[in-house]
């Protein structure tokens, strides 16, 4: 990406696009609040002496798992909050997004395209809901074997 396509304001097309995105990752609060009650539920347990010592490492690797799904669970709130702003016109272009960034010391060593950042919202997506997937699942087991 040059830096001319960079600084170049986004048309129409690409605003629609960033909100798409910016909603499907608000979308995942849903499965953070699943992620959150299961860590709940597991922290719950160990503090009530529910499991048995073989079931307690399950609990601890379910309780760290939880600690995953909120790091991802803020990076989407953030991502979906940056692209929301660059459909509402808040922020200009990729230019603005890459310098705002920057002052914050988060940016990428390159600058990256609009398809790559949205590629990369979806990864990010699929991520956090195949932690919390993981973490329902293990939960599940815990509970059932306890």
């Amino acid at each position: 990406m040059t830096d001319q396509d960079a600084s170049a304001s986004l048309d129409d097309r690409d605003r629609a696009r960033c909100a798409v995105v910016a909603r499907r990752m608000d979308a995942a609060q849903a499965a953070g609040l699943l992620g959150l009650a299961c860590t709940g539920l597991i922290l719950l347990g160990m503090a009530a002496g529910a499991w048995r010592d073989e079931d307690l490492v399950l609990a601890l690797g379910i309780a760290l798992l939880g600690l995953v799904e909120r790091y991802f669970a803020l990076r989407l709130r953030l991502d979906a909050g940056l692209f929301a702003d660059l459909a509402a016109g808040r922020i200009a272009n990729l230019s603005a997004l890459d310098d705002g960034l920057a002052a914050i010391g988060v940016q990428h060593a390159a600058p990256r395209s609009l398809d790559d950042r949205i590629a990369g919202g979806r990864r990010l997506w699929r991520w956090h809901l195949s932690v919390v997937v993981a973490q329902a699942a293990l939960t599940l087991l815990a509970v059932v074997s306890s």
